[in-house]
C-alpha cells in the first residue's frame, strides 16, 4: 500500500513536471510577441504566477528551500505586476517611483519571461522530487546537546557577535552616532571605502546565523539570534533590506530543516511586521529619519510589494535592449567571474577594471540605467534569450530541490550556509557575486572545521607525566 502510494506520488510529479514544463516554453515562445498591453495582461499573469506558487508549496511546503525560494522569488518579480493587476491603485499612486518603463509593451513581454522562469522552476523541482521523496516528509529532531545538527553552533553564533560588532564599529567610524540615522545613499557614500570588508561581514553574518539557529540550544544561539533581532531594527530604516530579508529567509529555512518551524501565528505576525515595515523604510531610505511620522501615520501595506516588485524592471530593460537589435551575450556574463577568478590566481592573466567590465550585469544596468539592481531572470534573457531563461532556471529549481532532498541533517544545513543564502541574494543581484559567495562558504567551513581540531587536539593532549613516572623520577 505504502509502495503504491509512492508511485501514485511520484506519477503526479512527473505529470505536474511536464505540465510546468510545457507552460515554460509556451510562455518563453510567447514572449517575443508584440501587442502585449501593460495594464491589461497583469491580471492573467499575476493569476498564473500564484497558481504556479501555489502549486509549489503545497508540494514542497513552506519552510523549505523550495518554497521560500519560491515566495521570495515572486515577491521580487510580481509584486509590482499584483499590485497594479488589483485595480486598487493606479500607476499615478506609485508616481513617487519613475514607472515610465512599466507603460511599455516591453513590461507585459518582461513579466512573461518571468512567468516563464516560475514555471521552469517547478519544473526542475518536480523533477527531482519525483526521482525521489524530500528528506522533510518525515519528523526531523530538534538538535540536543546529545545530538547536535553539527559542531559549528558555537562559532555560528560568535560570528554573529562578530559581525554586528564590526558593521557598527565602521559606521561608528565613518559617521559617529549619527551614521545610524542615515539614509541609504548617504550611508553607502559615508562607508564606500570599506565596501570589500563589508561584504565580507555580511557573508560571515549570513553562515554564522544559519549555523547558529541550527546548533544546540543555548545562550549563545540566544544571544545571536537577539544580536541580529537589534541589527535589523537599526539597518532596516536606513534602507538595508536585502542584508536582512535574504540572510533571515535562509536562517528560517535552516531552522525548520532541523525541527523548528515558525507557528503560524508567529508567521502570519512576521510578515505583517515586514508589510508594514517596507513602506516605512522606503520612505526613511529616501529622506532620512524626517520622513518617519508621516510613514507611520499612513501606512500603505501595498507599497511593501511594490517596492519589492520592482526587480521587474531590469527584466524590462534587456528585453527592450534585445528588442532594439543588441545579441546575445551566449554566457559572457556567466564567464566573467571565472576568468576574473583566474586572472587574480594565475600569473601571465589580466583583466579589466571591474568597474570597466560590461560582462558583469550590475556595471552595465548602472552604467545606461542606474542602481536599479538586477535579476538572474535578466541575465539568462541577455545571455541566451527567452528559452535560455527556461533552462537556467529549470536546472536553479533542480539545484535547490536537491538541497531539500539532502538526508544527512549537517550536510544540508552546510548546503543550506554555503550555497542557499548566495542564490537567495541573487534574486536581486547579478551572478557575479555566487561563484565568490559559495567559495568563501567553503573557505568559512573549512577554517572552522581546522580551528576545531586543532581545540580539539590541545585539549586531548596529555601534556603532564602520569603521577606514578612522577614518583619514580
Amino acid at each position: 500500500m505504502r509502495n503504491r502510494l509512492a508511485d501514485h506520488a511520484r506519477l503526479m510529479l512527473i505529470a505536474y513536471a511536464l505540465l510546468t514544463g510545457g507552460l515554460a516554453f509556451a510562455a518563453g515562445a510567447l514572449a517575443p510577441e508584440s501587442g502585449l498591453d501593460p495594464l491589461g495582461d497583469f491580471p492573467w499573469i499575476t493569476a498564473a504566477s500564484l497558481v504556479a506558487i501555489g502549486s509549489l508549496i503545497a508540494i514542497s511546503g513552506v519552510w523549505t528551500a523550495v518554497g521560500m525560494y519560491a515566495l521570495v522569488f515572486w515577491c521580487f518579480h510580481f509584486g509590482l505586476v499584483a499590485v497594479l493587476a488589483t485595480g486598487y491603485v493606479g500607476v499615478e499612486d506609485l508616481s513617487v517611483w519613475d514607472l515610465s518603463w512599466l507603460l511599455s509593451p516591453h513590461a507585459a513581454e518582461a513579466a512573461v519571461v518571468a512567468l516563464a522562469a516560475t514555471f521552469a522552476f517547478a519544473c526542475g523541482v518536480s523533477v527531482v522530487l519525483a526521482c525521489r521523496r524530500p528528506a522533510l516528509t518525515h519528523t526531523v529532531p530538534v538538535p540536543t546537546p546529545e545530538h547536535p545538527a553539527h559542531p559549528y553552533g558555537t562559532a555560528g553564533s560568535i560570528l554573529v557577535f562578530g559581525g554586528v560588532a564590526m558593521w557598527c564599529a565602521i559606521v561608528l567610524v565613518t559617521g559617529g552616532l549619527g551614521g545610524f540615522f542615515v539614509s541609504y545613499g548617504e550611508y553607502l557614500q559615508a562607508t564606500s571605502d570599506y565596501g570589500a570588508l563589508l561584504g565580507v561581514i555580511w557573508l560571515a553574518l549570513g553562515c554564522g546565523l544559519v549555523l547558529s539557529v541550527t546548533g544546540t540550544p543555548g545562550r549563545f544561539r540566544t544571544g545571536a539570534a537577539a544580536a541580529f533581532a537589534v541589527l535589523s531594527v537599526i539597518v532596516l530604516p536606513m534602507g538595508l533590506r536585502g542584508e536582512v530579508m535574504f540572510r533571515g529567509a535562509a536562517a528560517l529555512v535552516a531552522a525548520a530543516r532541523c525541527g523548528r518551524v515558525l507557528k503560524p501565528a508567529k508567521a502570519v505576525a512576521l510578515l505583517a511586521a515586514l508589510l508594514l515595515l517596507i513602506p516605512i523604510v522606503r520612505e526613511v531610505r529616501q529622506t532620512g529619519l524626517r520622513g518617519l511620522p508621516g510613514a507611520v501615520l499612513e501606512p500603505r501595506i501595498y507599497e511593501a510589494f511594490a517596492e519589492m516588485g520592482a526587480s521587474l524592471h531590469p527584466v524590462e530593460k534587456v528585453v527592450r535592449w534585445r528588442a532594439q537589435g543588441e545579441p546575445l551575450e551566449y554566457g559572457q556574463s556567466y564567464w566573467a567571474p571565472i576568468e576574473r577568478a583566474a586572472a587574480r590566481l594565475l600569473p601571465g592573466l589580466t583583466s579589466v577594471a571591474a568597474e570597466d567590465d560590461l560582462r558583469i550585469a550590475n556595471v552595465l544596468v548602472s552604467d545606461r540605467v542606474g542602481a536599479i539592481g538586477y535579476s538572474p531572470v535578466a541575465e539568462a534573457y541577455r545571455n541566451f534569450g527567452p528559452l535560455g531563461v527556461v533552462l537556467v532556471f529549470a536546472v536553479i529549481g533542480a539545484g535547490v530541490a536537491f538541497i531539500d532532498r539532502i538526508r544527512v541533517r549537517r550536510a544540508a544545513v552546510l548546503a543550506l550556509a554555503i550555497v542557499y543564502g548566495p542564490l537567495l541574494v541573487n534574486i536581486r543581484n547579478s551572478f557575479v557575486s555566487v561563484p565568490a559567495h559559495c567559495a568563501f562558504g567553503i573557505a568559512l567551513i573549512l577554517a572552522l572545521a581546522a580551528v576545531r581540531h586543532v581545540l580539539t587536539s590541545i585539549a586531548g593532549s596529555p601534556y603532564a607525566r602520569p603521577a606514578y613516572i612522577r614518583s619514580q623520577v
